[in-house]
């Protein structure tokens, strides 16, 4: 049958507008719940603002009520240096570290290496904000301060004394302290109650002789009464007797290796060291020892020769320096 009036076209036609209507009824509805959600989110934040505004005001005020009833600070009063963190690199961090800083240069010969025994004095000739900073590091060792203008501050805590104030300033990084220490002889000496290690290292890489004193301690109790007595009595004379053998190996390692290392370092259970220490006739380095694992023989030699390294923000030191300008 032919459609002379064109009606499926028209009803093809309204199906189309009935389902635009829909269309735009569901996104209508859409949006009215979008209004919604917007209109409570306003209201809750205009809520939270009205409060952040009357917490901020009533903390202005009590501020000011602080600050008033303070004492006036004078000028040359200065909060006090946050201390920087600390690491220790083992040795491939460590040459690693020192090959970088050797191949720094500064045409303007600025790169500054600064060491001091003890703790740094007041008067180092090196930036006031950096000495601020490095001064609340304490180390009777001394420390060695390398300073790259603009770019870094370092300050290395070496395992050995530094003996001497030195400055040096030029085109490069003189490091030869540092290159020195790593291979500098010593004894080491971890005491501890029934197992002491003796050792003499010419350098880092390693022990050219070490023994390990080894006897019968008995271990601490928490029993009291007359046992107790005794049985600390008896725990002496084991630590007496433990104490007479490493005396006796240490004299003869200093017999020996007394001309070849520079220094002794001691450490270990705080008891034993204090005994020990008068029967070293060479300088002595007090450091913290562990007990020595031979399953890990080179854990020891780090901390006898490891350099903590502290990195002093330059950040920092700029934005001092330009509120002070």
């Amino acid at each position: 049958m032919v459609d002379l009036f064109g009606k499926k076209k028209l009803e093809d036609r309204i199906s189309e507008l009935e389902e635009a209507i829909a269309v735009q009824e569901r996104e209508k509805e859409e949006l009215v719940r979008t209004l919604q959600k917007r209109e409570e989110k306003i209201k809750r934040l205009t809520s939270a603002n009205q409060e952040a505004n009357l917490a901020l005001k009533a903390m202005e005020q009590k501020t000011a009520t602080m600050v008033a009833s303070s004492p006036e600070k004078t000028e040359t009063e200065r909060p006090k240096a946050r201390l920087p963190e600390a690491w220790m690199p083992d040795n491939r961090e460590l040459d690693l570290l020192i090959q970088r800083l050797q191949g720094f240069r500064s045409p303007r010969e600025d790169l500054l290496v600064y060491a001091f025994p003890g703790s740094l004095p007041k008067d180092a000739d090196i930036p006031p904000q950096i000495r601020r900073v490095a001064m609340e590091i304490k180390s009777q060792r001394g420390g060695i301060i390398i300073y790259c203008p603009q770019l870094f501050a370092l300050q290395f805590i070496p395992p050995f004394p530094i003996k001497e104030r030195i400055s040096w300033e030029g085109s490069s990084f003189q490091l030869s302290w540092i290159e020195e220490m790593m291979n500098t002889p010593a004894l080491v000496v971890s005491a501890h109650a029934g197992s002491t290690f003796l050792g003499v290292a010419l350098s880092r890489e390693g022990f050219a002789v070490n023994e390990k004193v080894e006897s019968q301690v008995k271990e601490k109790h928490s029993k009291g009464g007359w046992s107790q007595k005794r049985f600390e009595r008896l725990r002496e004379e084991d630590i007496k007797n433990h104490l007479d053998a490493v005396q006796e190996k240490l004299a003869g390692l200093q017999s020996k290796y007394g001309s070849i290392v520079k220094y002794a370092v001691l450490g270990g259970e705080e008891g034993l060291i204090r005994q020990i220490a008068p029967s070293i006739s060479l300088p002595l380095v007090e450091r913290r020892l562990k007990r020595h694992d031979e399953k890990y023989p080179d854990s020891l030699l780090r901390e006898v020769y490891g350099f903590k390294c502290y990195r002093i923000d330059i950040n920092v030191i700029e934005a001092e320096r330009s509120n002070a300008i």
